[in-house]
């Protein structure tokens, strides 16, 4: 089968701590050849940059999330700007608006990210996108910029919202999900995708598997998310795995 690239992991997770080293070689024996992992806070930068030098096979992005808005200040825009000049990051982010958690600042969410399109522009870097809730506004943001190098990460929208940003270059990142049973909009929804504007990723340990609640995401969970999508395109896994890291490698350079 093809090498696969997840294209959303956080294995700078501490929850990754005490088995990260043997979860990484299990995928990559598996067929994972790269990890795109993006931090999400400044404090999280050293972290992810540790795994990054640690393991040949990971690349990083830099950004400011928006759950943690209330921890984000002007001095953090500054030092991204600082860290993303020649640090070796392959895009900006995790990074965009999520109207889902009803206390996040949406005024300061939008200046956030907005700034952070500005940089990703400037330093001509793809964007990492989290747009739960939040897909339209943050659609109208990259409009305002015209800057569309993105990847909007475990996509769950409309069909005419796909189409929408897939026009535009965009991609859209599955994940977990798709492999829901109880999915079936998500699941029609992916079948209306070029496969020219998707990715696959876990969120690894983030957005456990159905039949998994409470437990972690696995970097080797890549595989079943690729066979789970290839099963609904009606296509060979090793077909889609060959597109899907074309992709990734495409967006983010590799």
């Amino acid at each position: 089968m093809s090498l696969l690239i997840d294209s959303h992991i956080h294995l700078d997770d501490a929850r990754f701590d005490y088995d990260r080293n043997e979860l990484i070689k299990m995928a990559q024996l598996a067929g994972v050849s790269h990890f795109v992992v993006p931090a999400v806070t400044v404090n999280r930068f050293p972290a992810v940059l540790k795994v990054a030098q640690a393991h040949p096979a990971v690349v990083y992005t830099l950004g400011l999330h928006p759950y943690f808005i209330n921890q984000h200040q002007a001095a953090d825009l500054e030092f991204l700007a600082q860290s993303l000049q020649g640090s070796g990051a392959v895009g900006v982010g995790e990074c965009g608006l999520d109207y889902y958690l009803k206390d996040l600042d949406k005024v300061k969410q939008h200046k956030i990210f907005e700034a952070q399109v500005i940089l990703a522009k400037y330093f001509d870097l793809p964007l990492v996108l989290h747009v739960r809730g939040a897909i339209d506004d943050v659609f109208n943001i990259l409009k305002k910029h015209d800057y569309f190098r993105a990847v909007m990460h475990s996509f769950n929208g409309s069909v005419e919202q796909a189409r929408q940003v897939t026009e535009h270059g965009i991609y859209l990142g599955f994940g977990s999900a798709v492999c829901n049973p109880k999915a079936t909009k998500l699941q029609d929804m992916i079948k209306q995708v070029p496969i020219a504007n998707m990715m696959i990723e876990t969120d690894a340990p983030d957005q456990p598997f159905y039949d998994r609640a409470g437990k972690r995401n696995l970097p080797i969970d890549l595989l079943k998310v690729n066979m789970e999508i290839a099963k609904l395109l009606g296509i060979e896994p090793d077909f889609l795995a060959m597109h899907m890291s074309a992709n990734a490698k495409q967006l983010f350079r590799l």
